[in-house]
């Protein structure tokens, strides 16, 4: 699909993506591997921010919201956390999810189909399992808007990323996702029989999640994806996020 110029000429739809990425492996069942995304166009920042920190001040909190550090109730003092954690989840069904799409790829490493022998070391299935999740969100999410070009920024929770490996190793996260996501863009535009957007990669942002809403709500959806899939948690919180 094109748009017109003032001259008639066809211009390309273009559109910005900011990508938040979150990784969780479960405490109680390390077969798991989950990744989140959350694709966010550049033009909707600000208002699904505003949206977030207008229900931080309905609480009065300010601090991280950490789906696993989450308290057992909704009550007291103690449980603003929660009660936000909440209120974004409601904001979010009621409408948020259609600026801020997020995505889940849930990959059972206990599977006998997981071929443990094509990685090395644990972090190359979380980066290529990354790339894949994003190639999937570009595929489900991004492409049916109808776009041509799609400029993606990846901005990754460095904190708590499972992919950082022990310090006598050496991550290729930052290096390996730009090339990965390009390449298997460019091959699924190849084999594509409808239209498929050109994908371009940004360098990868990596950001502790206390400096943003974004990764705080990717790390919620994440931690509540997580928590209906295990379905063990004994936390009524978690219960009822995860429901």
């Amino acid at each position: 699909m094109h748009q017109g110029n003032l001259f008639g000429q066809e211009t390309p739809k273009q559109a910005s993506y900011f990508v938040f990425h979150d990784e969780s492996e479960p405490v109680a069942n390390k077969g798991w591997l989950l990744i989140g995304l959350l694709f966010v166009n550049q033009r909707m920042l600000k208002n699904v921010d505003d949206v977030l920190n207008h229900y931080r001040r309905q609480e009065n909190y300010t601090g991280e919201i950490h789906f696993c550090q989450l308290p057992k109730s909704f009550g007291g003092e103690f449980g603003a956390k929660a009660r936000v954690a909440k209120r974004w989840m409601r904001a979010y069904q009621d409408g948020m999810y259609e600026d801020a799409l997020f995505s889940c790829l849930a990959v059972n490493r206990a599977s006998p189909k997981f071929e443990h022998k094509r990685f090395k070391e644990d972090y190359h299935a979380y980066n290529r399992f990354t790339a894949m999740a994003i190639k999937a969100g570009i595929s489900y999410l991004l492409a049916p808007l109808g776009f041509d070009e799609i400029e993606l920024t990846v901005i990754s929770d460095g904190k708590n990323r499972k992919s950082r490996p022990d310090r006598n190793l050496v991550d290729n996260f930052e290096q390996y996702l730009p090339y990965r996501v390009e390449l298997d863009n460019f091959v699924r535009q190849m084999k594509s029989n409808s239209p498929y957007p050109l994908v371009r990669i940004n360098p990868v942002q990596t950001i502790s999640s206390s400096e943003s809403n974004f990764l705080q709500l990717t790390d919620l959806l994440l931690g509540a994806v997580q928590g209906a899939l295990m379905g063990i948690s004994k936390r009524p919180v978690k219960q009822e996020l995860g429901w």
